[in-house]
């Protein structure tokens, strides 16, 4: 029960209520929240009603069988998402001190760092906290937000060019990552002492690309021809290999005379 400390009135809002809001809004229906949350319609429905009347507002504009979501709806969805989040914490925080909790945790990343660094944070994780089991995976710089709010992984570490304002996630900024324009020593572009945007433009470029890049301008190919890759290990291949130039990681660039670079 939550208490109103304003009126001293008792709220009969509970956190039922509140996951078959966020649900309905998530899907678009009543059905489809239903099915999803594997209860009862009706019941659904009633519990959407009870919270209506206890905020004395409407959530949704009902026409028929179509549900659309109000202002005051809108207005309250982010801080409802916060409270079923902080919900679900306060469970596997309690159920981890009482022993129930298999510790297990899940980290994703990309190749922006050496194989050799995560290995050897892996060891020291595991060494530091011996009762937990750490799984790492390797993901494409693209792929980490979305695998972060679908559960699948607790953690993500990685370039990230689209940081979004996600009650569900959290993002700390661990440092900037400066991006280098890098060719081959044996690309054509190598042999002249300056290069001009219009010789860029007309050379092959090699890119990291995303599925869900939404027009970031960070992101926009800079020449007319283009290859796209979802990892940084796929450009640098393609760029050492003297078939186009990039805009590359300066930390993994320094090495130019193993990686072959021209910078």
């Amino acid at each position: 029960m939550i208490f109103s400390c304003s009126d001293h009135e008792i709220s009969t809002m509970n956190l039922s209520q509140i996951e078959a809001f966020c649900a309905v809004v998530d899907t678009g229906s009543v059905s489809a929240a239903a099915r999803k949350l594997e209860c009862n319609r009706t019941k659904l429905s009633m519990a959407i009603k009870a919270l209506e009347k206890d905020l004395g507002t409407a959530l949704f504009v009902r026409a028929g069988n179509n549900v659309v979501v109000s202002e005051a709806g809108k207005a309250i969805y982010k801080d409802c998402e916060y409270l079923l989040i902080t919900s679900g914490r306060i469970r596997q925080i309690c159920s981890q001190v009482n022993g129930e909790f298999a510790s297990e945790i899940w980290i994703a990343h990309d190749d922006s760092l050496p194989d050799e660094l995560w290995q050897e944070l892996t060891l020291k994780l595991d060494k530091t906290y011996p009762a937990t089991s750490f799984n790492v995976v390797l993901a494409s710089s693209g792929d980490l937000a979305d695998l972060v709010e679908r559960g699948q992984v607790d953690y993500a570490f990685g370039v990230d060019f689209e940081a979004i304002d996600e009650p569900s996630m959290t993002y700390q900024p661990l440092g900037k990552i400066r991006m280098m324009s890098v060719c081959s020593s044996d690309h054509q572009l190598a042999k002249f002492p300056r290069v001009s945007d219009q010789m860029l433009r007309e050379q092959m470029q090699v890119l990291l690309t995303y599925l869900n890049e939404k027009d970031n301008p960070e992101l926009q190919p800079f020449s007319l021809k283009y290859i796209g890759y979802s990892s940084f290990e796929f450009m640098l291949k393609t760029i050492s290999g003297g078939r186009a130039w990039g805009c590359y990681l300066s930390h993994l660039s320094v090495n130019c005379s193993e990686s072959n670079l021209y910078m």
